[in-house]
């Protein structure tokens, strides 16, 4: 599980709504047989009813296939992304194609809990905020964004830093690189403590 502190990288605008886990993760890819898209790599696969035409041939307007945003780290997105059916695809495909952070107003329940299980970040921000940095991003030249975990802020060059929010039982795990174990252990002094107390209080519910 590696480490999300202060990641700089490409951001890519696609403020669209609704950006469901069947538009991420497709079990299908334009102008292939069934038997041959489910061996495809899933980042090849990612978006592809929106990044190809039926025929396979690529869409040079779509955001992920200009070349400023072909290799982007972050996604700028528009309310309830990843709604829809629960398949955890949706962010490995994500994770596989480089992506660390999927920047929107909300997430659907499920594809928000599968990101932070698979070290990609979820971050919410008001629509305002999002249209503003993708506007910062658009007029500067190389659409860089800074998610920085360690100070809660976003940066993009020329721009003053954008705080934000974010829950230290989800913030910790990512800064520090630890599994849902790995941060439950951080509180084993306050487990021992209670089973402790627990144990003088009950003593019939602990085995002999």
């Amino acid at each position: 599980m590696g480490k999300f502190d202060v990641v700089t990288g490409v951001a890519a605008p696609m403020l669209m709504n609704n950006i469901n886990t069947d538009l991420i993760a497709p079990s299908h890819f334009p102008g292939k047989q069934p038997e041959e898209a489910v061996l495809m790599a899933l980042k090849d696969k990612m978006f592809a009813n929106l990044r190809y035409h039926p025929d396979g041939t690529a869409k040079p307007d779509f955001v992920l296939n200009q070349p400023r945003y072909k290799d982007a780290t972050f996604i700028l997105a528009g309310p309830n992304f990843g709604c829809g059916s629960s398949r955890e695809t949706a962010v490995w495909s994500l994770r596989e194609a480089g992506v660390r952070c999927v920047i929107a107003p909300s997430f659907g329940d499920i594809f928000h809990d599968n990101a932070y299980q698979n070290v990609l970040l979820p971050l919410t921000l008001d629509m305002a905020s999002i249209e503003r940095l993708a506007k910062a991003l658009e007029a500067s030249n190389a659409s860089e964004l800074t998610v920085d975990l360690v100070g809660c802020e976003l940066r993009v060059a020329g721009h003053d830093p954008m705080p934000f929010v974010l829950d230290e039982s989800r913030r910790q795990p990512l800064v520090e690189a630890l599994d849902q174990l790995g941060f439950m252990l951080l509180s084993e002094p306050d487990i021992l403590a209670f089973e402790r107390g627990d144990r003088q209080e009950r003593p019939w519910a602990y085995p002999r």
